[in-house]
């Protein structure tokens, strides 16, 4: 009765109510499409629950943007703007500049931190905002993308002390970067260096070709570094310098005088441009990757060339300066052919150092950095002594194998570079273990003391002798603090110990309740690891007798896990079922002319049965539930879009009750028509109960109004019956007693004649018989007193 009492006079919550609680449960019980009022109340209300609980109903994305400059909600509102933005919010919203750093911040995965970095142009408030990212899978994956060197450099200052791998990735991009920025400078000078010397070159000079081939040799390798270098500055989006201007800033070489040709050298002047040509060819072909194809080819052109000299200068013999010129040329030529051959040769050998993997040191854990250290120098020793045999002219270009080869050179020694730092860190990281340990044992943290002493013994063991040498010497003296320290603890830890023990035999021979049983033997065990290993023979006696006590105290709570691992298998199961059963209603229902209230209800059931099998085991549930929301969802879809052809179908209802409303036609007329529709309304399908009840109240509004319009026709003639009757029966009455009633005096007909004219409304041929049957009444008492008289 009194709940019955309290529901009758619970009145309902207004957003004006002084009670927070109250107001929440208004602005719950407002409709969706009240915006308005959503956003006055999370602009304007005192309370933050209350505008939290407006700001969760609002999709207009313009109120939320005054709670970002709010702290108390201004989070809220971050993460209920990123969560409704979308390609139609507005570009203002989009790109808030506050909006642009949450989404950056809150990102879950790297695509989406990059995009949301993108957005962002201003590299401080991009790099904050990366910072704040909590997931570090994220700001490592989206770090990776980082090459300009700005942000690198507000990425390394905002993740210092907060995400070690991320700064060092930063540090170390910022170092490269440094570094070849300040080698393109010095390249620069030095071909400003190169070229002036060059042009310094006197054409008298006795030694001009000699010193003409150095700074060309120089020069070419120059080139060479300066494409190396442009190569590892592209990626930090620094522009490359014009190799082909520069290669111009060379001066040709100067052609020394032609001498008269006399008839018999003149024999000669085909050969030495064949010799010439095959110089040419072989220079062409040694940068191809076929090389060894050709060798034979070539070589055969040079000896036969050879073989057409020899004949030409037994007929008639050339000048010394031509013979001079083909003798350097085929000195050339087979020098060439020499370097072809010994290039073809190292061929495969190159292929399977180049084919070795990379060293890694970025991402390599602390234990395989020694071994990666010594991969790397054995492979920068054969690297080096591969390249030498190779003495490879600087005139020339190098063929693909040497190319790669220096490449690779480059390679191994950031790699180096790199497992260098990262053992220097753990060098400096290891120091402050140390100091780390010493303040630890000062302050007789014994358990936190062993557990930095392990690490640290095997931090050492990580690192180069020659750097672990003087690391493990100090660690050795801090050891023998720590074994005094240890002493002391279990001397005064023993019966702490003892009554551990004696406290778990007691809850294994009087258990708890089953919860309070686990906890307490959980709090029991949590207490004995806090103090530490038991070293000495007594402890380790009192850790076999506590073992013992726990295994039989914790006996009675098998029971119950049992128990309850074979509930979370009956779930899984049940759950199973249901999902099977999902998965063929799906698949079997008709869907072509389904029966949408029976969806409805199935969906609904389901769901409900699904709640009620808990607990099941996480990993294998997880995988089920995700299924069973996937079909759920499918059958959500499904009946979303019956709903919406049954809501156009209501609201057409609604607008068609409205036309019959407004028709013209008769009261009786609108109110059969609206029964009818009414008839047609109970044989729409199912849809959203809240939109339901809103379509419902705007059709029962013009309903109401139609029937309550006949309703007044309909009480108008009933009362005019009544009236009819009343007059017909007075009449009937008074003509009854004036035949019958000899009583019948002017009083009484005068009542009649007052009751008869106060009945409104009547019929014409009615009031002529009351007017007839008075006039007859007053005819009678006339008949009657005359008769009276004459008697008298």
């Amino acid at each position: 009765m009194e709940t019955m009492f309290r529901k009758l006079f619970q009145r309902r919550p207004r957003l004006d109510a002084a009670d927070p609680d109250d107001r929440a449960a208004a602005v719950a019980a407002l409709a969706d499409d009240d915006q308005a009022t959503f956003a006055r109340v999370f602009q304007d209300d005192g309370d933050r629950q209350v505008r939290l609980a407006a700001l969760a109903r609002l999709t207009d994305p313009k109120p939320m943007l005054t709670g970002l400059a709010d702290a108390e909600v201004a989070e809220a509102a971050t993460r209920r703007l990123l969560a409704i933005a979308d390609e139609h919010t507005p570009v203002a919203v989009r790109e808030h500049p506050d909006l642009l750093r949450a989404a950056l911040a809150y990102a879950q995965d790297k695509e989406a931190a990059v995009a949301a970095a993108a957005s962002i142009a201003d590299v401080e408030t991009r790099a904050a905002a990366l910072a704040d990212n909590a997931r570090a899978e994220v700001r490592r994956a989206a770090a990776e993308d980082v090459w300009a060197p700005d942000f690198l450099a507000e990425l390394a200052k905002c993740m210092r002390g907060r995400d070690k791998l991320v700064h060092r990735l930063a540090s170390e991009r910022l170092a490269v970067f440094k570094q070849a920025s300040a080698e393109r400078c010095r390249e620069d000078a030095e071909t400003d260096r190169i070229a002036a010397a060059a042009e310094a070159l006197a054409d008298d000079d006795p030694h001009y070709e000699a010193r003409r081939d150095t700074l060309d040799r120089n020069w070419q390798q120059h080139l060479r570094t300066l494409a190396t270098t442009d190569r590892q500055l592209a990626r930090f989006g620094v522009v490359a310098r014009d190799l082909n201007a520069i290669r111009g800033r060379f001066p040709v070489r100067r052609q020394p005088p032609k001498a008269a040709p006399t008839e018999a050298s003149e024999n000669y002047q085909p050969l030495l441009a064949e010799a010439q040509t095959l110089a040419e060819e072989v220079a062409a072909k040694m940068a191809s990757k076929s090389l060894a194809e050709f060798l034979p080819g070539l070589t055969a052109k040079a000896d036969a060339l050879s073989d057409a000299w020899r004949s030409e200068a037994e007929a008639g013999p050339p000048v010394e300066a031509q013979s001079a010129r083909f003798d350097e040329r085929m000195a050339l030529l087979r020098a060439r052919l020499g370097m072809a051959k010994r290039c073809a040769s190292l061929a495969a050998e190159a292929d399977e150092l180049l084919g070795r993997p990379p060293a890694e040191s970025a991402t390599a854990q602390v234990d395989a950095l020694p071994s990666i250290q010594k991969d790397i120098r054995r492979q920068q020793a054969a690297l080096e002594g591969l390249l030498e045999r190779y003495e490879w002219p600087d005139d020339l270009s190098p063929p693909p194998h040497l190319t790669a080869l220096e490449e690779r050179r480059g390679a191994l020694a950031a790699a180096q570079q790199r497992v260098a730092a990262r053992l220097a860190e753990l060098a400096d990281a290891a120091a402050a273990g140390i100091a780390e340990l010493r303040s630890r044992i000062e302050s007789g943290a014994v358990h936190e003391a062993v557990e930095s002493d392990h690490r640290l013994q095997h931090l050492l063991r990580q690192l180069p002798p020659e750097t672990a040498a003087p690391l493990s010497a100090e660690l050795a003296d801090v050891g023998r603090q720590l074994r005094e320290l240890l002493d002391w603890r279990q001397f005064a830890e023993a019966p702490k110990r003892q009554a551990l023990c004696e406290q778990m035999e007691a809850l294994a021979a009087e258990p708890l309740p089953v919860h309070d049983q686990t906890e307490a033997v959980k709090t029991l065990r949590q207490r004995w690891n806090e103090l530490g290993i038991a070293d000495d023979r007594k402890g380790r006696e009192l850790k076999k007798r506590f073992d013992q006590a726990a295994e039989r105290a914790f006996e009675p709570c098998r029971e119950y896990f049992k128990e309850q691992s074979e509930r979370r298998a009956f779930n899984l199961q049940q759950r199973q079922a249901i999902v099977a059963a999902l998965e063929e209603y799906l698949a079997n229902n008709d869907w072509q002319d389904p029966d949408w209230r029976g969806v409805d209800k199935v969906l609904r059931q389901a769901r409900s049965e699904w709640r009620q099998y808990l607990p099941v085991d996480r990993k294998a549930g997880r995988s089920l539930a995700k299924r069973f929301e996937e079909i759920a969802d499918e059958l959500h879809g499904l009946l979303k879009e019956e709903w919406a052809h049954n809501i156009k179908r209501k609201e057409e209802m609604v607008d068609e009750a409205v036309r019959i409303k407004e028709s013209g036609w008769l009261a009786t007329e609108k109110a059969n028509a609206l029964k009818e529709l009414q008839s047609r309304w109970k044989d729409v399908g199912p849809l959203p109960r809240q939109v339901d009840q809103r379509l419902w109240k705007l059709f029962r509004a013009e309903c109401d109004v139609v029937f309550q319009a006949r309703n007044a026709v309909r009480d108008q003639r009933a009362q005019r019956r009544r009236v009819i009757e009343e007059t017909e029966g007075l009449i009937n009455e008074l003509e009854r007693r004036v035949d019958l009633d000899p009583g019948l005096d002017r009083e009484t007909v005068a009542d009649y004649e007052r009751r008869l004219a106060d009945l409104d409304s009547l019929p014409n041929e009615l009031r002529r018989r009351a007017e007839a049957v008075l006039r007859h009444a007053d005819r009678a008492l006339i008949g009657r007193q005359d008769r009276r008289d004459d008697s008298a």
